[in-house]
């Protein structure tokens, strides 16, 4: 992408990271949760909203710095594959939002030698956290100048 290219899908990217962080911050409590709830610990309904808003407030910015690398690295890609590949082609933006995430996790992974983002250590976790990427994917698609 250009310079003036990438000004006008800034916000669309912004957009994108944003919804992914939300929607990774609240599978990372849920999942948290589930595993306290299966050790017999007893949540509340009350409880479990007020820490996934507490869990967002505190992850937010660490994850939207993260995944906003991960995303604008993975929407490059994706907007110089795109045109190479068009059998991919409509499933692009998805498909990167969640190869970016996926790969974000990885590195993660390589860097600390386990995955800082506990809700993304098992394989249910770590393909929610996929889902994030392509749902900020879409959203970047949706959102995107024509």
């Amino acid at each position: 992408m250009r310079g003036k290219e990438m000004v006008k899908v800034g916000p669309a990217w912004a957009t994108a990271v944003l919804s992914t962080t939300v929607l990774a911050c609240l599978i990372q409590s849920w999942q948290v949760q589930a595993g306290l709830v299966d050790l017999g610990v007893d949540i509340p309904p009350g409880l479990a909203a007020e820490t996934a808003i507490a869990d967002l407030i505190g992850m937010a910015v660490p994850v939207l710095m993260v995944f906003g690398i991960a995303l604008a690295l993975g929407f490059a890609a994706a907007s110089w594959l795109k045109p190479r590949l068009p059998l991919l082609a409509p499933i692009a933006w998805p498909l990167a939002g969640a190869s970016a995430v996926a790969a974000a996790l990885g590195l993660m992974h390589l860097q600390f030698q386990m995955t800082p983002l506990a809700g993304a250590r098992g394989t249910d976790g770590f393909l929610m956290f996929c889902f994030a990427g392509a749902f900020g994917g879409l959203v970047f698609d949706w959102l995107r100048p024509r």
